[in-house]
């Protein structure tokens, strides 16, 4: 299954770099690419024997050089006296809390959709600058363009912010923000004095396209998770 895997993704990734002008991340000569598949071949390899258990697995030590029988004897030990593990401290409880507590992810939230804000307010407040933006890159029908730049930036963070359709704001953002990158920040086409700033650009904007697609899966899973508990009931 793996190996399915990773050629169709081999696959997409060389359909995507062909169809966009993408400089290929592939070898351009044929002893970088035996290279290449002699990495990976070795890369499955040592999966594949790495991944069998141990026939000694009771008898080996562990960081510390104590055998699993001794180890399992300690943890009794510990238990019995009431001595609390290195874990149960005073300190991950607390993290945990502040973690899980609504404020944080609602922080959370709103930084992640900050930018979205900020250029959609600046957009409605400034609807022309916003059009030339538009002709800018070359759009046709600049203001429409705009009008659903703004749009988007704004009711698609709505919807993350305040929960309601939370994955479907994710999913449209994501989808926006992935477009304007292939739009905005084609630092391929550029010189190499000019490349550096807008290729951080680039991998920023995947970076957030990967934020949204983290925030509609969990959004959908607390979803699919609370509909499971209400059918058992």
């Amino acid at each position: 299954m793996k190996a399915v895997i990773g050629l169709a993704l081999a696959f997409a990734l060389g359909f995507a770099c062909r169809a966009f002008g993408i400089p290929s991340p592939a070898p351009p000569v044929i002893m970088g690419a035996l290279f290449v598949v002699a990495m990976t071949a070795g890369y499955i390899l040592v999966d594949r024997i790495m991944t069998r258990p141990a026939r000694h697995a009771v008898d080996c030590g562990g960081p510390s050089g104590a055998t699993a029988a001794e180890i399992i004897g300690t943890l009794h030990i510990n238990v019995e006296r009431r001595e609390p593990l290195r874990l149960q401290t005073r300190l991950f409880p607390f993290l945990g809390r502040l973690l899980k507590s609504p404020a944080i992810r609602f922080i959370a939230l709103v930084g992640l959709c900050a930018a979205y804000l900020q250029g959609g307010l600046e957009k409605a407040a400034d609807f022309d600058a916003a059009i030339r933006e538009a002709q800018h890159f070359g759009f046709p029908f600049a203001a429409w363009v705009a009008a659903a730049t703004t749009v988007t930036e704004l009711a698609g963070s709505a919807l993350i912010i305040t929960g309601y359709y939370r994955w479907l704001g994710a999913l449209w953002l994501a989808a926006f923000t992935l477009a304007a990158t292939f739009v905005a920040n084609r630092f391929w086409e550029l010189d190499p004095a000019a490349r550096f700033m807008v290729e951080n650009s680039f991998f920023e904007h995947l970076g957030l396209v990967g934020g949204f697609l983290l925030v509609a899966w969990l959004d959908l899973r607390e979803k699919s998770s609370a509909t499971a508990n209400a059918s058992r009931r």
